[in-house]
């Protein structure tokens, strides 16, 4: 082993030797590129002289120098891209095709452009010998170019070049060559030309010898056959294509039954009685098909029997119900996945047929797939699951339902659990629906939604699908078992979770606020939203609030919100962190719309003073936006009376009926004495309690609250504002999230607003002698 070791210089030493060789000045020169070239001369240079990989960039960079120069840059570059395509290796050369793909998809350049500067290049490299990679990339571009092709150029280039690939002297991949494009070209051309120029080659290619010629026939079958029409063209195309499901080999026999099921639509009724159902009939054999045609029919089953549902016979139609069933049984793995993504279209088609088909037959195989044992078909139908939920009759809705929701809700990966959740309210709309076992089943559901929350951890994705379908759940469960389980979820996301769980949580509590009927629950919510939430002591806990005070303006009556939280929204827009009057003052404009005149002056005088305020905050990102609201704060209307003003369009008149309605339902609202009690003193209390933070020199001073509550007004002092007035703090720390007054500091009253004598952090707020503290 000792005479491995190495004994060079310095080894003695333990010291490593480094290279002491450099760049020449002639290899420095040769890669240092000027940086005062524009994009065009750099990318011109790259082409002309650089390394591959200079080369390489600079093509994958040509969509993006096309898309803001057009042709006059391809005139630029078409020379060095065609000497450097030369030379490029045959991954460059898909990766150009590619390209030009995308500048074709994109239309970065008009259809005559296109045509004038893509096709030759394409053409070309088409025609020369290449891989058969290259080749199929090449091939996909001139395919893409197709559509934008003028027809004589179409039929004078493009087509010509086709029919002299396709002859049998030449090799078997350009005949490949010749189908592709001949199929590409169909639609774009009438049956008479199609029957004078190709029809005849591409049937006779039907028959090739080689089986990669019959199989990219078989690709191009339905195009030609939708665009002949439904004559005797279609009639000569169909007898090739039945002796294609004959062929010897199993791909090319796969392919042409994919052809079959794509022309349904095309084929005449009678024909498909006559020829089309024989075949049909054959293929719901399932002992008799290979694997890979299970696969393929079973990819197809929801086509089938759309396409074929009038020539099925009620024996048909039995046979095609038990063959998906064997296949959805069966244990290989890809013919279970074709199976569950076909349920729902072939539910569809068979439920157009008979209402009652889908708990008949396909019930048992529905809650089979939900609990497979591969991940992506039960994905598949949690995916679909709302959709699956249309087809089960009302009255067995929750016997059929219910076990696969709380299956895939229970699952153990959490991508199912994801794909159940966005659409989960319109599944539980069909299962509130139904009346069987309804309250049993209904709480085996709520407690795989309280277990999946409690194992889900950190996962907000969750926890954001799970708190939006809250605003529905008043639609199955009862008020005691949303305030049991499900309030108490929506308070935790609220106060703990990823920020963007707390705007979806916010909704949620809303509604359940709008919702609940059980006794003292309104308070009790109502309660526990002033005291943690618009009095909490961080800045996440009043942005929760405003949150919800959001959603509290849209989903409730104008009364309610005077009533209830006029005063601490607008208590919040005079909050110490720049954040929460960001996320107020885009309020304001709603709640201009809930005032009335003459009865709600007193308010209305105060929102305008709040409006003036924001407007001259301190805060450049509170005063900008808050010039953008007041434009729609302006033209918002203000509604005279009991009625609307004779200004207001049909969009006023509609919230004005909307807000009768909501205040008819919230008649219902029966709050005691003392709860009313209770929550007009808190009322009161928070809004006092609001004034500490701006009890130090200079601070923040409050509007006055409602004379409905009880507390006087004051117009030229004291806690009243007059418009454009405010009075600033000393030092505001900086950092967006809170802010500190200096304590025993005093800073200049300034015109609206906050004014801000300082911006070195907004980490925490304390005003003078050390009131509050805000950990933001």
């Amino acid at each position: 082993m000792m005479d491995l070791l190495w004994e060079g210089p310095g080894a003695a030493s333990g010291e490593k030797e480094l290279p002491t060789s450099t760049k020449s000045d002639e290899e420095l020169a040769k890669y240092t590129v000027d940086e005062h070239l524009s994009e065009l001369e750099r990318t011109v240079l790259f082409l002309n002289g650089g390394l591959g990989v200079q080369q390489r960039h600079a093509i994958a960079n040509l969509p993006h120098i096309i898309k803001g120069r057009g042709r006059s840059a391809w005139e630029s570059l078409a020379g060095p891209l065609k000497t450097a395509l030369n030379r490029l290796d045959a991954d460059a050369q898909v990766e150009a095709a590619e390209v030009f793909v995308q500048i074709t998809r994109e239309r970065l350049m008009s259809p005559a452009d296109l045509q004038a500067c893509l096709l030759p290049t394409v053409v070309r490299h088409i025609n020369k010998e290449k891989s058969e990679e290259e080749t199929e990339a090449w091939v996909s571009a001139l395919c893409e170019l197709i559509p934008v092709l003028d027809k004589e150029t179409l039929k004078s280039q493009v087509m010509s070049m086709a029919l002299s690939k396709g002859d049998m002297e030449d090799n078997a991949s350009s005949r490949v060559i010749c189908a592709r494009i001949l199929g590409a070209c169909a639609p774009y051309l009438t049956k008479d030309e199609i029957e004078r120029s190709f029809f005849k080659k591409a049937m006779a290619m039907c028959q090739d010898v080689d089986y990669n010629v019959r199989l990219s026939m078989c690709e191009q079958l339905p195009h030609i056959g939708r665009a002949c029409g439904k004559d005797s063209a279609l009639n000569n195309l169909l007898v090739e294509l039945f002796e294609l499901l004959k062929d010897e080999e199993l791909k090319i026999r796969v392919a042409a039954f994919g052809a079959l099921m794509s022309l349904l639509e095309s084929i005449p009724l009678e024909l498909r009685r006559l020829k089309v159902l024989p075949v049909v009939r054959q293929h719901l054999q399932p002992f008799s098909l290979d694997i890979v045609m299970q696969r393929c029919v079973a990819n197809h089953f929801g086509v089938l029997l759309s396409g074929m549902k009038k020539e099925l016979e009620r024996e048909d139609l039995m046979s095609l119900h038990s063959c998906y069933k064997h296949f959805a049984s069966k244990s290989d793995t890809e013919l279970r996945r074709c199976c569950a993504s076909e349920l729902v279209p072939t539910a569809k088609a068979a439920c157009s047929l008979d209402p009652n088909v889908f708990t008949e037959h396909y019930s048992d195989t529905f809650q089979h797939l939900s609990m497979d044992s591969d991940e992506q078909v039960r994905l598949s139908i949690a995916t679909h699951l709302h959709e699956i939920a249309r087809f089960i009759s009302k009255d067995c809705c929750c016997g059929v339902l219910t076990r696969p929701l709380v299956a895939l809700l229970r699952d153990e990966s959490s991508a199912v659990q994801a794909a159940v959740l966005p659409m989960l309210n319109t599944t539980l709309h069909h299962l509130s629906a139904s009346a069987d076992r309804r309250d049993h089943l209904v709480h085996e559901v709520l407690s795989a939604l309280v277990d999946m929350e409690a194992n889900c951890g950190r996962n907000w994705r969750i926890q954001v699908h799970l708190a939006s379908s809250f605003p529905r759940f008043h639609e199955v469960f009862s008020s005691e078992q949303i305030h049991d389980h499900f309030l108490p979820m929506a308070f935790r996301f609220l106060s703990h979770s990823a920020a963007a769980v707390r705007p979806v949580a916010a909704e949620g509590i809303a509604s359940f606020f709008r919702h609940c009927k059980g006794e003292h629950q309104r308070a009790e919510i109502f309660l526990r939203l002033v005291r943690e939430f618009a009095r909490g002591r961080s800045f996440p806990q009043r942005a929760a609030f405003g949150d919800v005070c959001f959603n509290v303006v849209k989903r409730f009556s104008s009364r309610f919100v005077k009533d209830w939280f006029f005063d601490l929204i607008l208590d919040l827009l005079y909050d110490s962190v720049p954040n929460i009057r960001l996320q107020i003052t885009r309020i304001l404009p709603s709640l201009k719309q809930i005032i009335r005149l003459p009865e709600d002056v007193d308010l209305l005088e105060r929102l305008n003073n709040a409006m003036s305020n924001a407007m001259t905050d301190n805060d450049r990102d509170v005063s900008l936006l808050a010039r953008q609201v007041n434009d729609s704060y302006k033209r918002t209307p203000v509604r005279m009376g009991a009625s609307i003003t004779n200004t207001l369009g049909s969009g006023a008149a509609a919230f004005e009926i909307e807000d009768r309605r909501k205040e008819e339902e919230e008649l219902d609202f029966n709050l005691t004495p003392e709860e009313m009690k209770e929550m007009k003193t808190e009322l009161v209390g928070a809004h006092k309690r609001m004034q500490p933070r701006a009890s130090a020199p200079d601070g923040i001073r409050f509007p006055a609250a409602n004379k409905k509550l009880g507390v006087e007004m004051s117009r030229s002092g004291g806690l009243g504002l007059k418009s454009g007035a405010g009075v600033g703090l000393g030092t505001v720390m900086a950092g967006r999230n809170s802010s500190k007054a200096d304590e025993g500091g005093g800073g200049s009253v300034r015109s609206g607003g906050h004014g801000l004598g300082s911006r070195e952090g907004r980490n925490s707020y304390t005003g003078s002698g050390g009131l509050m503290k805000d950990t933001g």
